[in-house]
């Protein structure tokens, strides 16, 4: 089975630590995040993989090269322009045509991953997407009304649970056939989960979702890569302050 690495974004949210380096290469104890992610990946059997890459993409070449060293394959792909999480799998249609992973390369997790293609093949559907449970504490008391504004039901500061998305999707190449061409007709970003779901879904097509309650990550702000690297990076600019 092969992977899809989107590793193509800017990572503005992480500025000033991705100005010069991309944010797959920003280190976590001692290795590139995206490092972490194949080896995980290794682990689960998975071998093959291509690397979707933009901004600052020649230093993740440079540093993976053909994934020899870590006894993996890789490929690359390179967006000139920002083509989305679904558009950019246009330029590679031709190499996916069995089952296939689409992770991003700032979803660090230790997803059993062979479970998960165990699950996605035994449901038989076009995706399935691994979720993990969000949990959101209201600050306030909330209170249910009904018709007339009588007070029906009230909860001191209630705690809501949702199934949430990580990007971390098992794709079967049928999913080819909801994803338009970026053309001179159509150049905006294709989203997998902002234009793709929904036509899914409004087709009746079968897809899933995977609950699992293993580690996962998504590196996306300061804070997060701080918490990821035991608070290293706040101390430091603590530091820096205090000289």
């Amino acid at each position: 089975m092969k992977a899809v690495i989107l590793a193509g974004g800017k990572g503005t949210r992480l500025r000033p630590l991705t100005y010069a380096v991309p944010k797959p290469l920003l280190p976590i104890n001692e290795k590139p995040m995206m490092e972490h992610i194949i080896l995980h990946m290794k682990n689960h059997g998975i071998t093959e993989f291509i690397i979707s890459v933009g901004y600052l993409g020649y230093q993740i070449k440079n540093y993976f090269n053909d994934g020899s060293e870590l006894g993996v394959k890789i490929e690359y792909i390179t967006e000139e322009t920002p083509l989305g999480t679904a558009g950019c799998l246009n330029l590679i249609k031709d190499k996916l045509t069995e089952t296939f992973l689409l992770i991003g390369g700032d979803n660090l997790t230790n997803l059993n991953f062979t479970k998960f293609t165990e699950f996605h093949k035994k449901h038989d559907g076009i995706l399935s997407v691994a979720l993990f449970e969000l949990r959101q504490k209201v600050e306030y008391g909330v209170y249910s009304l009904d018709e007339d504004k009588k007070i029906t039901k009230f909860e001191e500061k209630p705690e809501f649970k949702f199934n949430a998305g990580t990007m971390i999707f098992c794709l079967e190449p049928e999913i080819f056939n909801f994803i338009p061409e970026i053309n001179k007709d159509h150049q905006e970003p294709i989203n997998i989960t902002d234009h793709i779901l929904p036509k899914l879904i409004e087709s009746k097509k079968h897809i899933y979702g995977y609950p699992f309650c293993d580690y996962w990550i998504d590196v996306g702000r300061l804070s997060d890569y701080d918490k990821v690297n035991g608070g290293i990076l706040y101390e430091s600019m603590k530091n820096e302050k205090r000289s």
